[in-house]
C-alpha cells in the first residue's frame, strides 16, 4: 500500500475510533451514571438538601404567607420564634431522613422506567401518604404555643418571677384572639401574673373561662393539667395548654386542608414540577422522557459492539502501518490522545452550557423560592462534578496510553529501545502489536462496560458524616430531662409537650426516663407529701380519677405514677420504630430505675430492642459512631442505681460525669462536680430550673441558645471536657438542637 493510502486510511480508521470512543463514552455515562438512581441521590445528600429544605426553602416569605393562610393563622403574627417553631414540626413529621428515604425511592422508580426496568412511569413522591393530618396538627399546635411563649419570655425574662395582680379579662381577650387565629407572643403582663391566692373552686372556673368556648369539649385529664399548673402559680403552663385546646379545631382543619392540597394539586408530582419549572407542559415532559429512554435503551445495546469495533479501528491502524514502528506508535498515540482528550472537552462545553441553562431557566421562572434555586443549582453542580469525575477516569486512561505510544514514536533513545525488544518478533510486530493494544483497549472497556458501579455514599451519623470517625464520648447529643413526663401522655405536670417520636424527630438523641412500679397508698403518700396543699388536692383528684394503684406491670413514672405514667414497653416501641426508620442514628437512655434489673431486660426484649443494644467492654475506649452503626448495636442504655447484669445494662455514673440539678433561679446554674468520676468518659449538663411544676417560661429563658450555649462552653472549659449529654425541660422552648450543633462544630 503506498504512503498516501496508508495516511488516508490512518486517518479515516481515527476519526471513526474517536467518533465511536465518544459515543462508547457518552453511552457508558448513561448506563453507569445517569441511569444509576444514586449518582442524583449522593449529590443531593452532599449538599445537604433534605436538611436545608427546611432552612432554606421554607425560610421562604412566599411560603411563610401561603403556609399561614392554609393553617388560618395570621400570617403577620407567624414570624420570628413561632414560625421557626412551625418549621420544626414539618421537620419531625417529615424529618429528613424520611424524606430521604422518598426521595432515593423516586429516583431508583426513575431511572429503572427510563433504563427499561420499569414499564410504567411513576412520577409520583408519596409525601402525602407519608404526612398524618391529625399528627401534623397536634404537633403545629404545639409549635404554635412554644413560639408565642419563647416570644414572650425572650421580651421579658424576668416576668416569670413577677408577682402581679390577676386579670382575667386580659387573659380572656388574649385567649379569644388564639381563637380567632391570632397567634401572637404572650403578653408580659400575662406572664406575671399570679394565681398562688386562688382557691380550688375559682381555680376551677377559671380553667373554664380559660378554655371558653371548647371547655365542654375538653377531657378531664387536661382540665386537671390545667389546675395543676395554677395549684403552683404557673399561670403560664395553663394558659398553654387552653391555646393548645382552643387552637386544635382551627389547625386540624388547616392541617387537613394542606394534606389535600397535596394530594390534589399534583405539588409533588415530579412531571407537573418540571414541567411549571421550564414553562411547558407534562405532556411536553413525558414525551422528552420516552425519546431519552429510547436513546437510553439504544444506546445500552450498543455498548459492546462499541467496545469491539474500538478494538478493530485500532487493531487496523496498527496493522497498516505494521512496517514502520515509528509510523505506527505515532498513528497510534495521536488516535488515543485526541480521542480521551476530546471527550474531557466535550464535556466541560457541555457541563457549562448545563449549568447556564439551569440558571437561566430558574431564573426566567416565576414563584420559585430562591432557597430552592440555591439548593437546585448546587446539586446540579454536583451532578456535572461527579459525571466529570467517572469521564476523567475513563478518558485519562486511552490520553495517558497515547501519550505514552506518542512518547516512544518521537523519542529516538525509547524508539531504539523498543526496537530491541520487539527484534526477535520483527516479522510479525504489526499483528503482534495490533493485537497487544486492541487488547489494552478493548479491556478496560470491557471492566468498565460490565463491572457495578461503585459510586461511594458519604453516609451520615447523627445528622453529619464528620461525626462518623469520632467516638461516641466526644460528640455532644440533645437530651431531654424526664423524657416521658409529656403533655400529651396526661401527665399532671409535664416537662415536654408533644411525643417520645416528636423528641427523636426533632433532633433529641438521649433520654433520661424513671422506671417505676405502680405505686402503693404508703408511696403516693409520701410523694405528695413533697407537693403544695393546693397542688396535693390536685393532684388527689387525679389520682383517684386514675385509679393507678391496682395496675401491674413496669411503667415510667415520676414522683408518683397517678400523676402521669406510662407502659415502659409502649415508649420503648417508638424508640425502636425510630431506629428503624433512622439507621444512621444513634441514641442513649439513662435509666433512674426503680425496678429490677430482669424486669428492665425483660422489657427491651418484649420492644424488639435488645438487637440494638450496645455492650460496651469494660476499660475499652468507646467506638465511633461510624462503627456502632456498623455493626447494629446503636442503642447505649445506662442506669442510675442498679447495673450489671446485663453486661449492656452499665451503671451511669462509672461512664459519666454531671453537674448540680437542683437550680431555682437563673443564675444559680454552675459547673461544679456532682455525681460520677473527674475522669468518666461522658460529662451530663443538667440545665434546667427545679420546680414543682416544670415551668415553659423558665425552658424558653435557659434554654435560649445564647444562654445554654455560654453555659455548655463555661462548663467545658472548668471540666476539662466539652459536655455530651445537653440535659433541659421543654426542649422545643429555646433552641437545644442548636446549641448541640454549636458544641460538635457545626454552628447554628
Amino acid at each position: 500500500m503506498s504512503s498516501g493510502w496508508k495516511k488516508f486510511w490512518t486517518f479515516l480508521l481515527g476519526a471513526l475510533f474517536v467518533i465511536a470512543f465518544v459515543a462508547f463514552v457518552a453511552g457508558l455515562v448513561v448506563r453507569r451514571d445517569l441511569l444509576d438512581p444514586a449518582l442524583y441521590t449522593s449529590a443531593l445528600a452532599d449538599n445537604d438538601a433534605y436538611a436545608r429544605l427546611y432552612v432554606d426553602v421554607f425560610g421562604d416569605p412566599a411560603l411563610q404567607d401561603s403556609l399561614a393562610k392554609t393553617l388560618g393563622i395570621e400570617s403577620n403574627l407567624l414570624a420570628g420564634e413561632t414560625y421557626a417553631e412551625l418549621i420544626a414540626v414539618f421537620n419531625m413529621v417529615l424529618p429528613p431522613p424520611r424524606l430521604q428515604s422518598a426521595t432515593e425511592s423516586f429516583f431508583l422508580r426513575i431511572t429503572d422506567y427510563l433504563a427499561g426496568r420499569s414499564p410504567q412511569l411513576e412520577p409520583n413522591l408519596p409525601l402525602d401518604e407519608m404526612v398524618d393530618a391529625d399528627v401534623l396538627a397536634e404537633r403545629i399546635t404545639n409549635a404554635l404555643v412554644a413560639g408565642a411563649i419563647q416570644v414572650a419570655a425572650k421580651a421579658a425574662p424576668l416576668a416569670t418571677q413577677a408577682a402581679g395582680p390577676l386579670i382575667k379579662e386580659e387573659l380572656v381577650a388574649y385567649l379569644d384572639e388564639v381563637s380567632a387565629g391570632k397567634v401572637g407572643p404572650v403578653p408580659a403582663t400575662l406572664v406575671g401574673m399570679s394565681v398562688d391566692a386562688l382557691t380550688p373552686d375559682e381555680q376551677k372556673s377559671l380553667v373554664n373561662e380559660l378554655l371558653g368556648p371548647v371547655a365542654d369539649k375538653t377531657t378531664s385529664v387536661v382540665k386537671h393539667q390545667m389546675r395543676a399548673a395554677l395549684a403552683e402559680n404557673d399561670l403560664v403552663g395553663a394558659l398553654a395548654i387552653a391555646m393548645r385546646e382552643r387552637l386544635r379545631e382551627r389547625v386540624q382543619a388547616g392541617a387537613a386542608k394542606l394534606e389535600t392540597r397535596i394530594a390534589d394539586s399534583g405539588a409533588l408530582n415530579a412531571v407537573e414540577q418540571t414541567a411549571t419549572v421550564v414553562n411547558t407542559n407534562a405532556e411536553t415532559v413525558i414525551s422528552t422522557l420516552n425519546v431519552v429512554r429510547g436513546y437510553a435503551n439504544t444506546v445500552q445495546s450498543l455498548l459492546l459492539p462499541l467496545a469491539i469495533i474500538l478494538a478493530l479501528l485500532l487493531g487496523a491502524i496498527v496493522w497498516i502501518n505494521g512496517d514502520d514502528l515509528k509510523t505506527m506508535l505515532r498513528a497510534a498515540g495521536w488516535t488515543l490522545a485526541v480521542a480521551g482528550g476530546l471527550v474531557l472537552l466535550v464535556w466541560l462545553g457541555v457541563g457549562f452550557w448545563l449549568r447556564g441553562t439551569l440558571q437561566d431557566t430558574l431564573g426566567a421562572t416565576t414563584g420559585l423560592p430562591t432557597g430552592l434555586e440555591a439548593i437546585v443549582d448546587d446539586v446540579v453542580g454536583a451532578l456535572t462534578r461527579n459525571i466529570w469525575d467517572a469521564l476523567w477516569g475513563t478518558a485519562l486512561v486511552f490520553f495517558i496510553l497515547g501519550l505514552v505510544l506518542l512518547a516512544f514514536g518521537y523519542s529516538a533513545g525509547l524508539l531504539a529501545f523498543l526496537g530491541r525488544v520487539l527484534a526477535p518478533i520483527w516479522a510479525y510486530k504489526g499483528w503482534v502489536l495490533g493485537g497487544l493494544l486492541a487488547i489494552f483497549v478493548l479491556a478496560p472497556l470491557l471492566v468498565w462496560l460490565f463491572s457495578p458501579t461503585a459510586r461511594a455514599e458519604r453516609l451520615a451519623c447523627n445528622g453529619h458524616v464528620e461525626l462518623c470517625d469520632r467516638p461516641a464520648n466526644e460528640v455532644a447529643y440533645a437530651t431531654t430531662h424526664n423524657s416521658m413526663s409529656i403533655s400529651d401522655y396526661g401527665w399532671l405536670w409535664p416537662s415536654h409537650d408533644g411525643t417520645i417520636s416528636d423528641q427523636l424527630n426533632a433532633g433529641i438523641r438521649a433520654l433520661l426516663i424513671d422506671t417505676h412500679y405502680a405505686d402503693t397508698l404508703e408511696q403516693i403518700d409520701a410523694a405528695l407529701g413533697e407537693l403544695s396543699p393546693a397542688a396535693q388536692e390536685v393532684a388527689r383528684e387525679a389520682i383517684a380519677a386514675g385509679d393507678f394503684s391496682t395496675k401491674e406491670g413496669s411503667f415510667l413514672c415520676h414522683m408518683a405514677c397517678g400523676l402521669g405514667a406510662r407502659v415502659f414497653t409502649d415508649t420503648l416501641a417508638e424508640i425502636r420504630t425510630f431506629l428503624e426508620e433512622n439507621p444512621r442514628d444513634v441514641l442513649f437512655i439513662v435509666i433512674q430505675d426503680a425496678i429490677t434489673p430482669d424486669d428492665t431486660a425483660r422489657a427491651f426484649e418484649e420492644a424488639g430492642l435488645a438487637q440494638y443494644i450496645y455492650d460496651h467492654p469494660g476499660g475499652q475506649a468507646w467506638p465511633t459512631l461510624g462503627e456502632m452503626i456498623d455493626s447494629g448495636q446503636r442503642l447505649v442504655v445506662m442506669a442510675e442505681e442498679e447495673g450489671p447484669p446485663p453486661t449492656w445494662y452499665q451503671n451511669v455514673w462509672e461512664n459519666t460525669m454531671e453537674t448540680p440539678y437542683t437550680f431555682v433561679n437563673y443564675d444559680d446554674f454552675s459547673c461544679a462536680p456532682n455525681r460520677g468520676a473527674a475522669d468518666a468518659p461522658f460529662f451530663l449538663l443538667n440545665h434546667w430550673i427545679q420546680r414543682g411544676a416544670p415551668n415553659r417560661v423558665d425552658a424558653s429563658i435557659v434554654n435560649d441558645y445564647e444562654f445554654l450555649l455560654a453555659r455548655a462552653q463555661q462548663c467545658a472549659q472548668e471540666r476539662g471536657k466539652m459536655p455530651n449529654f445537653v440535659a433541659v425541660n421543654f426542649y422545643q422552648n429555646g433552641d437545644v438542637i442548636g446549641v448541640v450543633e454549636t458544641l460538635n462544630g457545626f454552628g447554628n
